[in-house]
């Protein structure tokens, strides 16, 4: 599978990721927390049962402390995740998960000792306004409270994404931390699952999540992070809020707005002001 591709793959995996829980929800047919523990429990098992019918699965793991954050790290991002979207649309609350996400890795981008030449400044100003015009007062905007909660989600994912680009093989490292944040899910499971919330359409839409737009497309994305820069997988991942605005419109009959599909289109013109521009280093 080339690049693109790959990368394609991964972008629409995470578009449905945002999918599957704002659909989940907005059904009521789960809450949050179940949600989450569900989403993280079935894709360690599938990626478990892969590693092991493979023979690639190792114990080391458990104590190795790049796995232990990396664990944290997605666990913090998947119950974020689930509780921000019960206040969200699907486009929205991905719009402020990956623009928090570009943030949190241009940051890093540039205190790792990459320079920024005009162009890129000029992209990433033109991408962050998209998201300045989305927070305006409006009738669209979105709650504060889960906006701030979808911001930590992104700080989550954005370091999930920098500890992959140190890992090993990306089966492995993608397995390592769902066991992991599956430990911890586990562990404070008392406050997350609600049996009296679950049907069995919220379990079906959170096992989509967790087997197939997580599992296996973390695996992909982690192969294709590995291989691009970190300016350029910030950038990248902002294509995926125009795609969950398409999907929570057929899917779920959410209204786009006007502010929405010009900060739709500020984001998607910023990224191809990255990718024109010359790297400096």
């Amino acid at each position: 599978m080339s690049h693109s591709v790959s990368l394609l793959v991964a972008l629409f995996a995470f578009a449905a990721n945002s999918f599957f829980c704002r659909f989940a929800l907005a059904e009521q047919s789960i809450d949050p927390g179940s949600f989450t523990l569900i989403r993280l429990l079935s894709g360690a098992v599938t990626l478990v049962v892969i590693m092991v019918a493979k023979r690639q699965l190792e114990r080391s793991f458990l104590t190795d402390k790049l796995s232990w954050w990396s664990g944290i790290a997605l666990f913090g991002y998947a119950v974020t995740f689930s509780f921000a979207y019960t206040q969200l649309t699907t486009g929205t609350g991905a719009l402020i998960l990956f623009g928090m996400v570009q943030l949190t890795l241009v940051a890093f981008h540039v205190y790792s000792g990459h320079r920024l030449n005009r162009i890129e400044w000029l992209g990433i100003a033109t991408a962050l306004s998209g998201f300045v015009l989305l927070m305006l007062p409006s009738a669209q905007t979105p709650s504060l409270t889960a906006a701030i909660i979808m911001l930590l989600s992104g700080i989550g994912w954005a370091i999930f994404t920098l500890l992959g680009r140190r890992g090993g093989a990306p089966a492995k490292a993608i397995t390592h931390g769902f066991v992991l944040a599956s430990v911890i899910a586990l562990c404070v499971s008392p406050w997350l699952f609600s049996s009296q919330s679950i049907t069995v359409q919220g379990v079906g839409w959170a096992l989509l999540s967790g087997i197939f737009a997580s599992g296996f497309g973390y695996i992909v994305w982690y192969q294709v992070v590995k291989r691009i820069s970190v300016l350029q997988a910030s950038i990248a991942q902002l294509a995926v809020p125009v795609i969950a605005f398409a999907a929570g419109s057929i899917g779920l009959a959410e209204s786009i707005s006007l502010p929405a599909i010009i900060s739709s289109l500020l984001v998607l013109g910023g990224i191809a002001m990255i990718f024109v521009a010359k790297p400096q280093t």
